[in-house]
């Protein structure tokens, strides 16, 4: 991923609508779908600017938050101590370079439109088990395959969406059982001649074994 792109970006990352209309939407079927009051630790990866954490905070116990980017970092740690958030601690971390020491094991791993920026997804994905309890849960929200026009620039953007059965293939060799998909949100984008793309966002969600 491209930490210098993210970095340059923080400042107004949270000023897109369509941004918070997509975070709104992941909150809200995480919620739907995943019993969250039994996660007693929880790892966000590619925390951002914490659009999905805070609004975890008040039903998650615990929420480590990891991202790449200091100035995303920095933004979620204002976010913190203005809420008043004693359950979340954000850490500056890559999990496909390395072991987070120090933590216990999760209960729940989510992310919100962080896979396509991962090279390599089944690497990711392992290290995700790694990091899991057994019969932890994971819940990754990102794009499906699209045609390469969902972003304006191609920096640091490894994989044009995903096919689900491609993915779900990937998670079931990572050691995941129980792979699901939901249709989480669709974002609507004007192109350049004027008519406007939908790109759909899904939600896998699966079970350690």
């Amino acid at each position: 991923m491209s930490q210098d792109r993210f970095d340059k970006a923080a400042l107004t990352w949270d000023d897109m609508p369509s941004r918070r209309e997509l975070a709104a939407a992941v909150v809200a079927v995480i919620k739907e779908k995943i019993p969250l009051m039994f996660q007693a630790n929880t790892l966000e990866v590619g925390c951002g600017t914490g659009l999905l954490t805070c609004e975890f905070a008040d039903v998650l116990p615990k929420i480590v938050a990891i991202d790449t980017s200091t100035e995303m970092l920095a933004i979620l740690q204002g976010k913190i101590g203005a809420l008043g958030l004693d359950n979340v601690e954000a850490q500056q971390f890559d999990l496909t370079t390395g072991d987070m020491l120090g933590f216990s094991d999760f209960n729940f791993i989510y992310s919100a439109m962080t896979l396509h920026h991962i090279k390599d997804t089944g690497a990711f994905l392992a290290a995700c088990h790694k990091h899991l309890k057994p019969g932890g849960t994971i819940a990754l929200a990102d794009l499906e395959k699209e045609d390469g026009s969902f972003h304006d620039d191609m920096e640091g953007v490894e994989h044009k969406g995903f096919d689900s059965k491609d993915l779900a293939d990937l998670a079931a060799a990572s050691g995941f059982d129980d792979v699901k998909f939901v249709t989480a949100h669709r974002v609507s984008k004007e192109q350049d001649d004027g008519t406007v793309n939908e790109y759909p966002v899904f939600l896998m969600i699966a079970t350690a074994r």
